[in-house]
């Protein structure tokens, strides 16, 4: 009996270190690929990233011509000097003003 005790504890000291570094190796392996900051997030925050700088082009692009937009609608410095032309598409458009005399036609 002592023997088949004797041969366990050795079996044991002697998988014991291999055992854990390959354990070790296992999971270092499943980090770097799968863990948080892995290649396989890594590659979809790089795509996110992408998507992101993509929609900050359109977006400024966006403020640019509103602020272009803004800027023909307000005085400059000491001078009124407004687009009228803008001012009044934008308050005919929007607001359905007319001038006497006109007639306005709605399509549907």
């Amino acid at each position: 009996m002592s023997g088949l005790v004797l041969n366990m504890r050795q079996l044991v000291q002697q998988w014991f270190l291999p055992v854990v570094v390959a354990l070790l190796l296992l999971y270092t392996a499943d980090q770097l690929f799968y863990g948080e900051r892995g290649i396989v997030t890594w590659r979809v925050m790089k795509g996110q990233v992408l998507e992101l700088r993509a929609e900050n082009v359109a977006l400024k692009q966006d403020i640019a011509e509103l602020e272009a937009r803004t800027l023909r609608m307000k005085p400059q410095g000491d001078k009124a000097v407004q687009d009228l032309d803008f001012l009044d598409e934008l308050v005919r458009r929007d607001l359905g003003y007319v001038r006497v005399g006109e007639q306005v036609i709605l399509m549907k």
